[in-house]
């Protein structure tokens, strides 16, 4: 059986749609079993309550517990039994046009996959927060969160896969995710972990396709984004506390989105708010 998009076999409890993704919130009920079935649509799963296990073969699947985050490539066919609480998932299913978004980076979009790193689980709980918000701005930002999630899946020439990777890197990225408000320099973050810089920054560029400071710069801009949207802060203040030396520094970034940040807020109806 192949569901269509935004059709899940639980009760669903909400649904929102944008452009190029479809974000479902469901709930099961206890103990129960799912059929075999599959989607038209690639899609990550998050557990945000109960827990359930998922059979891909005989031998194959993963037992999903709070949080655990899960890719299902297109028609990727699964069964499912939950667990003795009823369980609550959050969806995002993406559509061709974002898959065809980031073919140019070699993303594994056929293969399904479970993520486990601490960025990939923050970066869907802020999707989901945005998800539940109803105010009209939350879209832009569920939408841009939509396709930091798809960018968290590996690369094809990575290293190695996540699972694999040296704890050593994977603490450096938790750093960076943890801590992008504050001043590094590749040499502090090299020194925490226990590692040569130029080895931190071919070994993080390799594995993930970004240098470290082309990430510090996206995490920054990603919560910039954020409090244009829902905060009422001044520029200023957003530039101090997301990690940019000064309002113009946070405008010389934010110009790679192809507006500024005053402009950005403008358009979303937040003229109201401070400049300066």
């Amino acid at each position: 059986m192949k569901l269509v998009p935004g059709t899940f076999l639980g009760s669903r409890i909400a649904v929102r749609t944008g452009s190029g993704f479809i974000a479902t919130e469901y709930r099961y009920a206890r103990e129960t079993r799912l059929r075999r079935h599959s989607h038209e649509l690639a899609y990550f799963s998050f557990v945000l309550a109960g827990s359930y296990d998922e059979r891909r073969s005989a031998l194959r699947g993963w037992q999903c517990l709070k949080e655990t985050t899960l890719f299902h490539p297109v028609g990727e066919a699964h069964d499912d039994r939950f667990g003795n609480q009823d369980t609550c998932l959050f969806s995002l299913e993406v559509g061709p046009q974002f898959i065809a978004g980031v073919k140019a980076y070699d993303l594994q979009v056929n293969e399904p996959l479970n993520l486990t790193s601490k960025m990939a689980r923050g970066l869907i709980w802020r999707a989901y927060r945005a998800f539940s918000d109803c105010s009209p701005r939350s879209a832009l930002l569920l939408e841009a969160l939509a396709f930091e999630v798809l960018c968290e899946l590996p690369w094809k020439h990575a290293r190695a896969p996540e699972a694999c990777l040296p704890p050593w890197l994977r603490r450096a990225r938790e750093i960076l995710h943890d801590e992008f408000p504050n001043a590094f320099t590749l040499s502090s973050i090299a020194h925490r972990v226990g590692v040569h810089p130029v080895h931190l920054a071919r070994s993080f560029l390799r594995q993930h396709g970004v240098s470290t400071g082309a990430c510090l710069r996206r995490l920054r801009v990603s919560r910039a984004t954020e409090e244009l949207i829902h905060g009422d802060r001044s520029l200023s203040q957003i530039a101090t506390q997301t990690g940019f030396s000064d309002q113009s520094h946070l405008g010389r970034i934010f110009k790679a989105t192809g507006t500024t940040p005053g402009d950005f807020r403008s358009k979303r109806g937040c003229s109201s708010h401070p400049r300066g």
